[in-house]
């Protein structure tokens, strides 16, 4: 890529965190995808938590204990570059590739700081079979929306070429203007749904319940304006936006929303407060995050 036809609000520096699974490739292939089109930094970290069979040999049934290496861990470094290498082929000789030993959040947590990057790329947590509660995001993941002051892209979806259809939640707070900018920033040209769902209130309690509904839109439409006013959207980024303004339970709206419009990305952003993934970005963020059928961009604060 050409330096005029770099996008200069992307990212330079893309963070892969990946465990080096199946449903891994995905986050990989997308964070390739990103690198090579924005002809970004990519850097690639594998964390070995604990001495775990399975990695010795990337994806193939391990050794009898009998035979186990005694350098495990120097083992796993060099069978992860070997399945790396033959994933990505010469794309690999203008990564950084990192395998540590430690936690998985705290290492990521390091790297991204001590490298400065960006955007950290990861997937979701892999179901855990007779798992008493379902996955949602995995704890290392949630772990990063609290820790992370960097947009972090959780990838669901295959790659099918850039994101083009993306729709942007707000509820018209600081952190919702952040996400805002960040999306502006990352894709200058898609068109971004703005999209702004809410319980409107008292709505079972009035007679006319549709133009309840309807006065309702028309003061979110005005907030909506305000909003926008009270930030910095440049005209030429105002015109790519699409005001979506529903009443109605804001998880099953973006949920349904994205559904009708084929969306492949979502951007939200949290408040990054809070011990527990509830405090930090609310229930209802988090209940979209699990119920998404495609990739969520989570931002946490001001763009750079």
């Amino acid at each position: 890529m050409t330096d005029a036809n770099r996008n200069p609000g992307a990212p330079r520096k893309i963070l892969l965190a990946t465990d080096m699974s199946a449903r891994g490739d995905r986050a990989l292939e997308r964070a390739v995808a990103i690198a090579t089109g924005q002809g970004a930094q990519l850097i690639i970290v594998h964390v070995v938590e604990e001495f775990d069979e399975s990695s010795l040999t990337y994806g193939r049934p391990a050794a009898p204990s009998w035979r186990r290496p005694p350098y495990a861990v120097d083992l796993i470094r060099r069978r992860i570059g070997q399945g790396l290498r033959a994933d990505l082929g010469r794309t690999l000789e203008n990564a950084t590739v990192y395998i540590e030993e430690g936690n998985t959040a705290d290492v990521i947590e390091q790297l991204a700081t001590s490298e400065n990057v960006d955007v950290v790329v990861t997937g979701v947590a892999k179901e855990r079979l007779f798992s008493s509660r379902p996955v949602i995001l995995g704890k290392t993941v949630e772990q990063l929306l609290r820790r992370l002051p960097i947009p972090v892209l959780i990838v669901r979806d295959r790659v099918r070429g850039e994101y083009q259809s993306i729709v942007v939640t707000t509820d018209f707070s600081k952190p919702s203007a952040n996400a805002l900018q960040v999306a502006l920033s990352f894709f200058p040209h898609q068109t971004l749904h703005l999209l702004h769902a809410s319980e409107a209130p008292y709505a079972t309690l009035v007679p006319d319940a549709s133009r309840h509904a309807e006065s309702y839109t028309e003061v979110r439409a005005a907030e909506l304006d305000t909003f926008l006013d009270s930030i910095f959207v440049p005209d030429a980024d105002r015109k790519r936006l699409v005001p979506v303004i529903e009443p109605g339970p804001p998880q099953q709206l973006v949920r349904e929303y994205v559904q009708v419009s084929g969306a492949d990305l979502v951007v939200l952003g949290t408040h990054g407060r809070g011990a527990m993934l509830e405090a930090i970005m609310g229930s209802v963020a988090k209940s979209i995050l699990a119920t998404l059928p495609c990739d969520a961009l989570v931002v946490r604060g001001p763009p750079r």
